[in-house]
């Protein structure tokens, strides 16, 4: 389960199956779904940081666009 925390730490690549994993006082872990994406220092884990490997990942490993929501193409609403 995601926490508030996490959801505000991972803005809205939560939404797109990224969670934060604490195995220790020391290490956090960025996953999406379920797949370990990269670890990080508790003291230098920035939202920055996160988003970055979000990104990088969604791009390398999915073929990602770079785009957070869905592009709604609009029909012709000519009245030909």
């Amino acid at each position: 389960m995601t926490t508030e925390a996490q959801v505000r730490g991972l803005g809205d690549f939560a939404r797109y199956g990224f969670t934060l994993l604490h195995p220790d006082d020391h290490v956090l872990e960025l996953l999406h779904d379920g797949e370990l994406v990269a670890h990080f220092s508790q003291l230098g884990a920035t939202e920055g940081g996160l988003h970055h490997e979000c990104a990088r990942h969604l791009v390398m490993k999915h073929g990602w666009n770079g785009c957070l929501w869905e592009r709604v193409k609009k029909e012709d609403k000519s009245d030909n």
